[in-house]
């Protein structure tokens, strides 16, 4: 793309965003937006028994915005909901569902009848499914959601909450006309969250990392000039708790801004009122040089990529240089009105998750500690030493059901060790869990400073008496600390002893240097661009020889 060209893109977007993120865009106005950038095509396979066209059209403009293209593959209506799937593959499988036909059915258990559709779907289709039930209140939704919590790649979106919300959630009168008994409102309300939250969520890995502006973002006036004074309005109170939001929710936060660090740092001691606090940020790059260098720093410090984080600033200059030398970071615009920044922040496509996991909250606790471990790395005489204060703990679980969602997870979204490069979905994961022949076994890490969590993941089949790796990955926060030759260890002592050799299943891309290097070093062989390279076993037994206390259990 040409420089000219990301100029009309991230400033198309900032039009666009004004649109979308007004109080209460038209229908007409969302069916006049276009993308002018290049977007993934998510194919949709809808079965349902009300009518979707209304929802469908408004979703189209949100989740352009985000980045996608969304092909609708509507089934006619269908109250037994029988799975008539079209021909072509889809990305996605959606049932659009409205229980009221089930009202008149005495005796009928509504959650169980439900969860036997969504069996019989993910039976017949690989794709993530997507469950929007109107008509539930929110005992039987939860209800609902507990029942499905066993089959993979299976999500019940939180329509109850979501129409609570609305004033005016039915209308009858439209029901004749539109085929549902939806409002207008609670199409376009249903269609903003379909296509910024479920969709994204399912479709996409979560956004690591916010990291914002300071003057005329996060309150009103500069620092610089206006000192402590700086006027802190309701807007920005509540915009800076929703950063605090979700900084709870697993997502790091971080301040990038031209400004004195003496200022600021008076500026969060003396501003009591205040809801973001500066320890609140877990990477702060304050100066007076380029944004997307600090940018970039930021982002080491996090042990993620730019690609992963998103920036927020008042400044349309700043965004079009952010956007030319970091294509791949997002951007929001903070405009003068700042309830629709907001607005915008709560529903930008990649930062709303189908829950806070352990792994989410434990990655912050995690890098807070991680200055302490270089310094103990430093002061140690050899490798050995290091790890004898460090006192680090592997815990191996094999085939951990009750891991699935970490699993995934880690296919998901690991970039720097991830050998193969799979991006496993929930069914395969479900099937290297559970078929014969295949394992699945993770690692959880811990040391003396903190709990890691499950920070690596490994995926295969045995044939005979040879064993395949065809996925294996390390968490970023987890790599520098001189284990993973003890994680690819222990994790296969899990799987078997009587292996001789061990191959391991690679394929190059952008980001993977790490991965394939280590893969290099320990199998001794010049990689090629994707192919299996083979470790031998006594490499591994070597690995297992250091100060590491190793755990590890099968689970059926």
């Amino acid at each position: 793309m040409t420089k000219e060209a990301e100029h009309y893109s991230i400033l198309a977007r900032c039009e666009m965003s004004a649109v979308l993120y007004k109080e209460n865009p038209t229908r007409r106005e969302l069916a006049a937006l276009k993308a002018s950038w290049a977007c993934r095509e998510i194919r949709v396979r809808v079965q349902r028994n009300h009518s979707f066209e209304h929802v469908a059209s408004a979703a189209e403009a949100w989740a352009s915005f985000g980045g996608f293209k969304l092909i609708w593959a509507e089934a006619p209506y269908d109250d037994s909901l029988s799975m008539r799937l079209s021909d072509e593959q889809a990305d996605l499988d959606l049932i659009w569902y409205d229980v009221e036909s089930l009202q008149s059915r005495p005796g009928l258990d509504a959650s169980a009848w439900l969860r036997s559709r969504a069996q019989a779907l993910r039976g017949i289709s690989a794709a993530p499914i997507l469950m929007v039930v109107v008509g539930l209140d929110k005992e039987a939704e939860q209800a609902l959601r507990s029942s499905i919590s066993d089959l993979p790649g299976v999500r019940l979106a939180p329509v109850s909450q979501v129409l609570s919300g609305l004033p005016d959630p039915f209308d009858r009168r439209l029901q004749k006309l539109s085929g549902s008994r939806l409002s207008q409102n609670a199409n376009l309300t249903m269609a903003k969250h379909m296509a910024c939250h479920w969709l994204p969520a399912l479709m996409a890995p979560r956004i690591k990392a916010v990291m914002v502006d300071l003057d005329q973002t996060l309150y009103e006036g500069v620092v610089g000039e206006d000192g402590v004074a700086v006027r802190l309005t309701p807007a920005h109170a509540s915009l800076q708790s929703a950063l605090v939001k979700l900084k709870a929710s697993g997502v790091f936060i971080g301040i990038v801004s031209r400004n004195a660090p003496e200022d600021v740092e008076r500026l969060f001691a003396e501003r009591k009122d205040f809801p973001l606090k500066l320890t609140d940020c877990s990477a702060v790059e304050i100066g007076w040089g380029s944004k997307v260098e600090a940018m970039l720093r930021a982002c080491q410090k996090l042990k993620i990529d730019a690609s992963a984080a998103l920036f927020i600033d008042d400044n349309p200059g700043e965004l079009v240089e952010m956007a030319e030398r970091l294509p791949a970071t997002r951007l929001l615009h903070a405009s003068q009105d700042t309830e629709r920044t907001l607005r915008e922040l709560e529903f930008y496509p990649g930062l709303w998750s189908w829950g806070v996991s352990s792994a989410d909250l434990l990655r912050i606790a995690d890098l807070e500690a991680e200055a302490a471990r270089k310094g103990i790395q430093i002061k140690a005489q050899d490798k050995a030493a290091y790890l004898r204060e460090l006192s680090p703990q592997l815990e191996v679980r094999l085939r951990p059901a009750s891991l699935s969602g970490r699993l995934h997870e880690l296919s998901q979204k690991t970039n720097q060790f991830n050998l193969n490069l799979g991006r496993l979905d929930e069914v395969k994961v479900h099937d290297y869990l559970n078929k014969a022949g295949h394992f699945a076994a993770t690692v959880g890490l811990s040391d003396r400073l903190t709990d890691s969590g499950v920070v690596a993941a490994m995926f295969g089949r045995i044939v005979d008496d040879e064993v395949f790796v065809e996925e294996w990955v390390i968490s970023c926060r987890a790599l520098g600390r001189e284990l993973e030759d003890a994680m690819a260890a222990s994790a296969l002592a899990a799987v078997t002893k009587q292996a001789k050799v061990v191959w391991f299943h690679y394929r190059s891309g952008p980001r993977n240097a790490p991965g394939r290097e280590w893969l290099s070093r320990l199998s001794g062989c010049v990689l090629d661009i994707e192919g299996r390279a083979p470790v031998a076993a006594s490499k591994l037994v070597e690995a297992m020889d250091m100060p590491v206390r190793i755990m590890i259990r099968a689970e059926t």
